[in-house]
C-alpha cells in the first residue's frame, strides 16, 4: 500500500526529512512527492524475514545485512528509497545532504507486495540499479515459490531479464559464502503450490 503526502508544492529534500524525522511510518521521497510505505502482508513480513535470517548467516566480511530501515538516495534521479533488506560492504556512504542515507548498496532484496510490484519490478528497480555500487537485485514472491535475481554484468550492464529461482533451486548473490534454498526461504509460509501457511 501507498499513500501520498499532499503538498501545494514539491516537496523538498529538507521538506520529506522533516516527514521522516517525525512520522512513525517510512516514506520515500518520488518525484517531490512523499509517499509513505504502508506494511506488509502477514506472508510478505515473514518471507522478508525469513530472508534476512538466510542471509545473515551466509554474508562475508566486510558486508553486513540491513533491515528495511536502510534509507537509499539516489542521485540520478533524485529520490529517497527504502527496500526490504540490502548488503552492504565497507562503511556505509552518505550523501552530504542526508547522514541516514547510503548509496553503496551491493545487493537491494524486494519481497513483492501487490499493491507494490509495479513499482518493485519497474521504477524502483531501475532507480536502485542506477547506484555503481549495486551488483543484484532481488525480487521475492509472496504469493508463489520464485525468487528473480537481476545480475550487473561484468560489462556493467544490467539484463532486462532476471534469473529465475523457482521450488527445489537454490540461488546465490554477491558477497555470501553459499547459495539459499528457495524452498528452505519459503518452507512454513508457503506450501508448494504457494498457499499460505500463515492462515
Amino acid at each position: 500500500m501507498r499513500a501520498s503526502l499532499r503538498l501545494e508544492r514539491r516537496a523538498s529534500y529538507a521538506d520529506y526529512l522533516a516527514v521522516e524525522q517525525t512520522s512513525e511510518h517510512r516514506h520515500e521521497l518520488i518525484d517531490g512527492v512523499i509517499v509513505a510505505t504502508a506494511g506488509g502482508s502477514d506472508e510478505h513480513n515473514a518471507i522478508a524475514g525469513k530472508l534476512g535470517g538466510l542471509v545473515v548467516m551466509r554474508v562475508q566480511a566486510p558486508c553486513r545485512y540491513y533491515t528495511p530501515d536502510q534509507r537509499f538516495w539516489i542521485p540520478a534521479a533524485g529520490r529517497a528509497r527504502y527496500a526490504d533488506g540490502s548488503i552492504i560492504c565497507g562503511p556505509p556512504e552518505h550523501p552530504a545532504h542526508d547522514g541516514q542515507a547510503t548509496v553503496n548498496p551491493t545487493v537491494v532484496i524486494e519481497v513483492l507486495s501487490p499493491s507494490r510490484e509495479g513499482d518493485d519490478e519497474g521504477d524502483k528497480r531501475l532507480d536502485l540499479q542506477s547506484l555503481p555500487t549495486l551488483r543484484a537485485y532481488v525480487v521475492v514472491s509472496q504469493d508463489e515459490r520464485r525468487v528473480k535475481v537481476y545480475r550487473r554484468g561484468e560489462d556493467g550492464v544490467w539484463p532486462e531479464e532476471a534469473e529465475v529461482h523457482t521450488g527445489g533451486r537454490s540461488f546465490s548473490l554477491p558477497t555470501l559464502a553459499s547459495a539459499c534454498s528457495v524452498d528452505e526461504l519459503y518452507d512454513t509460509i508457503l506450501d508448494e503450490q504457494g498457499r499460505s501457511l500463515l492462515r
